[in-house]
């Protein structure tokens, strides 16, 4: 499979923001799709400061996405771990469009709204009526 190298450049206040990822032919495929269904402004902060976009298609005018040898991947996974600088991942485009999903089981909090009794604070099932 093909491998590429996704060269983001931006600035803010006339100061150069740049980063790279190595990604395959499916990475590159489904970030731009992620990029162009967002049709509205967004913000990316670094730092203190932030990079405004108007839409995906602004922040994708900003990436230049080159084929590279199996080699140079190699290169850069050695050198880089396959990323440097500044680069807007897959998962923050995600947060942007709203799709992130939450693993529901993660937020249980194991108690059953049924034996809490709001007037008291305290379960039901641990208030013992034969004192």
């Amino acid at each position: 499979m093909a491998k590429y190298l996704a060269i983001f450049n931006d600035t803010i206040d006339e100061i150069e923001i740049n980063g790279f990822v190595v990604m395959n032919e499916k990475d590159v495929e489904t970030y731009e799709e992620m990029a162009t269904s967002i049709g509205w402004p967004f913000v990316y902060a670094v730092g203190e400061d932030e990079l405004e976009y108007s839409s995906g298609e602004d922040l994708l005018s900003r990436i230049e996405f080159k084929e590279i040898t199996q080699e140079e991947a190699k290169a850069f996974k050695r050198l880089f771990n396959n990323e440097f600088g500044v680069f807007i991942s897959e998962s923050f485009l995600a947060e942007v469009i709203g799709e992130e999903e939450y693993d529901d089981d993660e937020f249980e909090d194991g108690y059953d709204d049924d034996d809490y009794d709001d007037d008291s604070k305290y379960y039901d099932d641990d208030l013992d009526d034969t004192y």
